[in-house]
Formats: structure tokens, C-alpha cells, sequence
């Protein structure tokens, strides 16, 4: 039966392997968030990008794709195959 010293620290290695995996998703998670708001940043600032991501989430979560769509091509005058490639990545 292991002692209480390696049972320790078999529990310490273990926590810190869990959060090293959960902060490199986390990082990983960021990172393809910016890299979508990046492409919007192409025709608009960040202030403008970020709401605009919402207000396209929220109508991607209610089901209207399309509006969503529509909305992208009139606020940033972003070509119909691009704004749909980028509604269907958010």
C-alpha cells in the first residue's frame, strides 16, 4: 500500500496535468475566436466586430440563418459567398 508522500504526490502531478490540459483548450478556444473575428476585422473595428459576432450568434441560436446572412452582407458590405462562409464559422 503506497504511503501518504506518494499518494500526495500522485494527486498534485494529477491536478496539475488536468489543468495544464484545460488551459491549453482554453487557449486553443481563444485562439480560433480571434482568428473568426479577425476576418471581420477586415471591414470593421473591434467594437463593431464584437457586436456584430453577438448579434449574429444570437440569430444563428434562434434559427435564422439566412437573416444572419443578410445582416452580415448589409453592415460590412461583405461579398454573399464570404459573409455565408463566415455566419456558418461563428
Amino acid at each position: 500500500m503506497p504511503d501518504i508522500g506518494e499518494l500526495a504526490s500522485g494527486i498534485f502531478v494529477g491536478v496539475f496535468v488536468l489543468g495544464f490540459v484545460s488551459m491549453s483548450i482554453a487557449f486553443f478556444v481563444k485562439l480560433v475566436q480571434g482568428g473568426r473575428q479577425r476576418r471581420v476585422l477586415k471591414y470593421t473595428d473591434a467594437l463593431r466586430a464584437t457586436e456584430l459576432v453577438g448579434r449574429v450568434r444570437q440569430l444563428k441560436v434562434r434559427g435564422h440563418e439566412e437573416q444572419a446572412i443578410q445582416l452580415v452582407q448589409d453592415e460590412l458590405a461583405m461579398p454573399p459567398k464570404v459573409a455565408r462562409s463566415w455566419v456558418k464559422s461563428v
